[in-house]
């Protein structure tokens, strides 16, 4: 037992040594022909399956399905959910999808554009990729969207999205005109935020579909130009970034001039870099110079062409709006220098850089139980809301309880829409941008390896997470649910407001129809005992 132990223990750490090379030589050829394979998929989908006007079609045999499910004998009804595999998800978690009745959502289409009311209504499954390709040749984008392409708009919108122009208009949940959603009996809703059906109009974001199935919705979309002139500015001093970001954002002035799109890449506790977006056109030849076109596949990562300006000083470029869009996508923000250390070289860019990055789709596909409960305990991933007078402290707390490095943020404008009008709370007082109906928040994004893992120092990650959840509670911010959570079912209903949630569930019929919001986002791996045992291994 002692023998199959110490060889378990040093296969794991001749992988970790050599992770880079098994991911170049397995795993992202195996990832490209995965991907490969569902572009095809894709392509024959929209080619010779697409039919924008065939959508009342599709959504009739998807409430048909629920029907014959509410004709079954009631002990044989299992709660619903889409068929939508695990692996094309974005979430960390696994929910455990064959513990319920599967009903096929095959809606890709985006079914119309109206740019006199600037909307366009999609189906749940249309991905970021596909509606930044359809718009932005057309002149616009997304109010807010998300830096992924694999990402859709139905899930964006049930859960959450934020990008850098939500300092100016707030969570992808703002975007939203209309839902269409078929509920637990079958029928057809179509919800606002000021018809009959607002209460469930408030309460589907962050509902995870544990409300109904959405069919289709409208999403506010902004009027562009080609490019963005971004202007990169580093920042030296904790205090100087922070107060940085708030001026910029107008946390503190409803009248300051605000930029298109906003955000900081902090490279240290002392040091970050702060971008600054505007729409523009560039027709002058000389400033033509300046373009970058930083997705192209032998292009430094994003991050690491940011972390340059750190000794270059202030300095400027533009870059075609779809590419600053999808800026992180190669490198999915920096997850993947920890797969792939030398994944930022020249010339490995340049041989190999087109096989990046690694399909979210594919790694979780290829996910065991044992390499789910490795990452677990090796790994961080997650996004957090917090309002702008915690921006110090959480930096501070963060490197704490991490230590891993860059670290993303995002301002974000959170609404006070009353209380009890859907999932977030309304800010407090304090937290509020004077004389208006909403406060500034932002995006704290931790992502990577911690720092105690790759020194190979004791690290306990339920101690960690369930730290910095308690920080969250307390400041009156949210924790993002793609990711896993570490909170008890009290402390989840501590962060998060669901009397408008239950009162819905009840009244449009979700209870036994659809799984709780708390099951749905919790880990289904045993948080605490995987905790547990990474703390044993280490002390052996």
């Amino acid at each position: 037992m002692g023998e199959t132990s110490a060889f378990r223990k040093r296969l794991v750490r001749w992988l970790e040594d050599n992770r880079g090379f098994i991911i170049l030589v397995f795993c992202l050829p195996a990832s490209f022909l995965f991907d490969t394979c569902l572009q095809l998929r894709n392509w024959f989908r929209r080619r010779f399956l697409s039919a924008p006007e065939k959508h009342d079609d599709r959504v009739r045999e998807i409430q048909r399905r629920i029907r014959r499910w509410n004709d079954l004998p009631a002990d044989r009804r299992k709660p619903m959910c889409t068929s939508r595999p695990n692996w094309l998800s974005l979430s960390t978690t696994f929910f455990q999808k064959d513990q319920c009745e599967k009903i096929p959502v095959d809606l890709y289409n985006i079914l119309s554009l109206d740019e006199a009311r600037q909307v366009v209504r999609v189906e749940p499954m249309v991905s970021v990729g596909d509606i930044t390709r359809y718009l932005i040749p057309r002149g616009y984008t997304l109010a807010v969207t998300l830096e992924i392409a694999d990402a859709t708009c139905g899930g964006l919108g049930l859960g959450v999205g934020m990008t850098t122009y939500s300092h100016r208009v707030g969570l992808y949940q703002e975007a939203v005109e209309s839902w269409d959603v078929l509920l637990g009996d079958g029928s057809l809703v179509h919800a606002t935020k000021d018809n009959e059906h607002s209460d469930l109009y408030h309460a589907l974001p962050w509902s995870h579909g544990s409300l109904g199935l959405l069919v289709a919705m409208e999403l506010k979309i902004i009027p562009v130009k080609p490019y963005l002139k971004l202007t990169y500015i580093p920042v030296h001093g904790q205090k100087a970034y922070c107060d940085m970001m708030r001026d910029l954002s107008g946390a503190l002035d409803k009248t300051a001039k605000l930029p298109d799109y906003l955000e900081a890449t902090v490279f240290s506790k002392e040091e970050a870099v702060v971008m600054v977006g505007n729409f523009t056109d560039v027709t002058d030849p000389k400033e033509k110079a300046k373009i970058n076109h930083v997705t192209r596949w032998y292009k430094p990562w994003f991050y690491k062409h940011v972390e340059t300006f750190l000794k270059r000083g202030e300095n400027y470029e533009y870059i075609p709006l779809r590419e600053y869009l999808l800026r992180h996508n190669r490198a999915i923000f920096w997850v993947v220098e920890s797969m792939i250390p030398f994944g930022n070289n020249p010339i490995f860019r340049l041989l190999f850089g087109w096989l990046l990055p690694p399909k979210p789709a594919f790694l979780k596909f290829t996910t065991t139980p044992g390499v789910r409960a490795m990452t677990f305990a090796k790994q961080v991933f997650q996004d957090i809301v917090l309002p702008m007078t915690v921006l110090e402290k959480s930096v501070d707390r963060a490197e704490e309880l991490f230590d891993t490095y860059p670290i993303l943020i995002y301002p974000c404008r959170i609404y006070d829409h009353g209380v009890s009008r859907g999932q977030l709370r309304p800010p407090r007082k304090d937290q509020m941008c004077p004389g208006t109906n909403y406060g500034m928040f932002y995006d704290l994004g931790v992502y990577g390896v911690p720092g105690p893992v790759k020194r190979r120092e004791r690290y306990d990650p339920v101690h960690a997470m369930r730290s910095m959840e308690k920080f969250i509670r307390e400041a009156g911010g949210y924790s993002f649910l793609y990711a896993d959570i570490f909170m008890t079912r009290e402390e989840f209903e501590e962060m998060f407001d669901l009397s408008l949630y239950e009162k819905v569930r009840k009244k449009y019929g979700a209870e036994g129809a659809f799984p709780h919001l708390y099951d749905k986002v919790k880990p289904e791996v045993d948080v605490f005992e995987i905790g547990r045992q990474c703390a044993e291994e280490f002390d052996k």
